[in-house]
């Protein structure tokens, strides 16, 4: 039988102290989300045992000075009898991370890394003494600097810690941490706009009015009864009253309108029960959000309403950058899936494991195909109204019949791109972009792609007739296999797109058939037309043994070229007609 040795009084040594007061987060701003946290927990217990009447009534005040950090809460604060030893003790709390924001109790010390004197007050309601705990990080930096790692955590404790009381009202209750001369990071935590754009990050908040409205106006009803019934408190920072979340009626980054808020829940597991559910801002997905413009870009993570790191979800995209054309948030209700002790991402478990493993899914399933088709939808406008700049622009007159072409192209493909989806979330950019056609480049469509009749008298010019489709004359017979279309103005259909076939003609009168239709020559031209960049290259060939059909096959020729070449060769394009001309 191996040999056994009694384990007598193992101590934990002093860079415990040091990772928990000096090291635990790499972002300073995240002591301001652990004590935002710690509060909200008070909060909930001060509701709990009817000290508060609701979560909203809870208050966090934050001030910063010149040179140091006050952070007070009206939560239950901690008894006298007890406070000493729940604020000198280390990781020793009663909190689990469940039905509590914190989890460790190590948290509150993460201030000590930042300034010389951490200190902590409380009252609780009923007694008339406040204790006051101070720590001296100076001494336990000496200690480390001396490497004096033969001294316990519990003994540096005792070196850097003392405390006092003083007289307090009966009935208040609250709690206080205060960074006295802040010596680190303090461009950051001095910084009042920094620490505000962090807060409404991070912090278990209230939105804005107009988000609100947003929220009420949506008809996923018992999801607005969830999102309205989440713990939010009121957070203070000097002047500044009742920080609200960032997230308004525009996105910030991008200037895309919301037309409204999209809510989902993730499917139960069937071993593991309730996951989560989330929201997310329904818009033009024009482009992606810009980080530095909007830091409310992507959709957030959050456990107890307070964010996870902004970044978690975007691995949960195929393509990262997928992340950044959303705005909104999830929410994890599974008491089992708990953040990790930075709050980076999720502490191991298959239950965290279950919950990323849906998030990804839905992600794939439904949120990459809905801003895939707005990008399909958007590219299809964009070029159309690029053509439709070309048709509007006199340098492309001889262009019109190509140009023309290439708008059906576009438009074709917008129609295939609204075709309606089994998918609502698909529907709602759909419904998006087919509105931005109607009220925006429906009238420019219809005035290139439905052609209008002119009158009988009236000679087309040439460049008119390349550009329209042609239409038979009513007197005319028609040819073998080309049905004539039944509807007249007055019974055609209404359809919210055009389409490429040509309009249907009126009914002519009897009187009609005996006059002749005039038909131009190619050598006929509108003499008020201004010169064209076309005319201007082909104004060598007047006079000369060139035939106006040939004068006009070169003109639809140069046109294309013009239309299809990249504006960066242009004038190269221009120089090799030029020599073509002069050739000839």
């Amino acid at each position: 039988m191996a040999n056994t040795q009694n384990i007598d009084n193992p101590v934990i040594g002093i860079d415990l102290l040091k990772m928990l007061m000096l090291q635990l987060y790499s972002n300073p701003r995240c002591i301001f989300r652990e004590y935002i946290q710690n509060a909200l927990d008070s909060i909930n217990e001060a509701v709990k045992i009817g000290i508060l009447p609701r979560v909203k009534d809870g208050r966090v005040s934050i001030s910063i000075t010149k040179n140091d950090i006050y952070i007070e809460d009206n939560g239950t604060g901690i008894r006298r009898d007890k406070a000493v030893k729940i604020l000198t003790d280390i990781a020793n709390s009663v909190k689990n991370g469940i039905d509590t924001a914190g989890q460790f109790g190590v948290g509150r010390l993460s201030g000590g890394g930042y300034c010389e004197v951490l200190e902590f007050e409380t009252t609780y309601q009923g007694e008339d003494i406040s204790t006051i705990v101070s720590l001296d990080t100076r001494i336990l930096r000496q200690l480390i600097d001396k490497k004096q790692t033969d001294i316990s955590a519990e003994e540096a404790m005792t070196k850097i810690c003392t405390t006092q009381e003083k007289s307090a009202l009966k009935e208040d209750h609250r709690f206080i941490v205060r960074l006295k001369n802040v010596i680190n990071s303090r461009e950051i935590l001095l910084d009042i706009d920094e620490i505000k754009n962090y807060i409404t990050e991070y912090a278990p908040i209230d939105y804005s009015v107009p988000f609100n409205s947003l929220i009420n106006s949506c008809e996923q009803t018992d999801f607005v009864k969830r999102h309205k019934s989440i713990d939010k408190i009121r957070v203070s920072l000097n002047d500044l009253s009742d920080i609200e979340k960032g997230y308004g009626l525009k996105i910030a980054g991008t200037g895309d309108q919301i037309e409204k808020i999209r809510y989902f829940e993730l499917p139960q597991h069937p071993k593991y029960g309730p996951l989560g559910w989330g929201w997310y801002a329904v818009t033009e997905f024009s482009v992606q959000i810009n980080e530095e413009k909007d830091s409310c870009a992507g959709i957030r993570l959050r456990k107890h309403n307070i964010s996870l790191d902004k970044n978690i979800l975007n691995t949960c995209f195929k393509e990262s950058r997928g992340n950044k054309y959303f705005y909104g948030e999830i929410f994890i209700t599974n008491d089992n899936i708990v953040p990790d002790s930075g709050r980076q991402g999720l502490a191991a478990g298959e239950e965290a494991d279950a919950l990323i493993k849906e998030i990804k899914r839905y992600f794939a399933e439904t949120l990459r195909p809905v801003y895939y088709k707005a990008n399909k939808m958007k590219t299809a406008l964009n070029k159309a109204g690029e053509v439709i700049g070309k048709l509007n622009n006199p340098e492309f007159a001889n262009a019109v019949g190509p140009l023309t072409d290439k708008l059906k192209e576009h438009i074709e493909e917008f129609k295939k791109a609204t075709t309606p989806d089994s998918k609502e979330e698909i529907n709602d950019v759909i419904s998006i972009y087919t509105n931005k056609y109607n009220s925006g480049l429906k009238a420019d469509v219809e005035k290139y792609l439905v052609p209008k009749q002119s009158p009988k008298e009236t000679e087309p010019d040439i460049l008119d007739m390349v550009a329209k489709p042609t239409v038979n004359n009513p007197t005319e017979p028609v040819a073998a296999g080309k049905p004539q279309n039944p509807h007249t103005p007055e019974t055609e259909p209404q359809t919210t797109l055009p389409t490429s076939n040509p309009a249907p003609q009126p009914k002519t009168k009897s009187s009609d058939t005996q006059k002749p239709v005039s038909t131009p020559s190619p050598t006929q031209s509108n003499p008020n037309r201004p010169k064209s960049q076309v005319d201007e290259i082909l104004s060598p060939l007047e006079g000369k043994n060139i035939s106006p059909e040939q004068t006009a096959i070169l003109k639809r020729v140069f046109s294309t070229m013009l239309v299809v070449c990249p504006s960066s060769n242009k004038k190269n394009v221009i120089l090799l007609m030029e020599a073509a001309v002069n050739s000839l």
